[in-house]
């Protein structure tokens, strides 16, 4: 196969995992999600294609966190604090934020508890020269 034909797979089967995910979202939002259609829209006009596609990646992975990162752009969005699109590095440090603050929520501490040390005293044995 040739680098032609590898990226048009990759692009259909991109295009197949963004209509499952919106296909999932739609119908979750039908299920009884208010306002979903209108977030949606918002997004839209809130990212970049980029941005957006970084966030449909998220979704298939982490629906939660998705849903949180797209919560919090829309209230900056109705705070009147996003004065452009968000590019993907943004996506990305929102994301990061995100992960950090239920991290920290959770108690994300770990605790590592080793056995401790014996002492053996057999290596006095191995000298030769006392």
């Amino acid at each position: 196969m040739d680098e032609a034909e590898l990226n048009a797979i990759r692009q259909a089967r991109l295009r197949e995992l963004q209509s499952n995910a919106e296909g999932s979202a739609s119908a979750s939002s039908s299920a009884g999600g208010s306002g979903a259609g209108d977030a949606n829209a918002v997004l839209a006009q809130l990212l970049e294609p980029s941005a957006r596609e970084r966030l449909s990646r998220v979704r298939m992975v982490r629906p939660e966190r998705a849903q949180q990162v797209e919560q919090y752009i829309v209230r900056l969005a109705q705070m009147g604090q996003l004065q452009r699109k968000l590019t993907e590095k943004d996506v990305v440090d929102i994301l990061d934020g995100v992960a950090r603050d239920s991290q920290q929520k959770s108690g994300g501490q770990i605790v590592y508890s080793r056995k401790p040390a014996t002492n053996d005293d057999d290596d006095d044995d191995d000298d030769f020269f006392d």
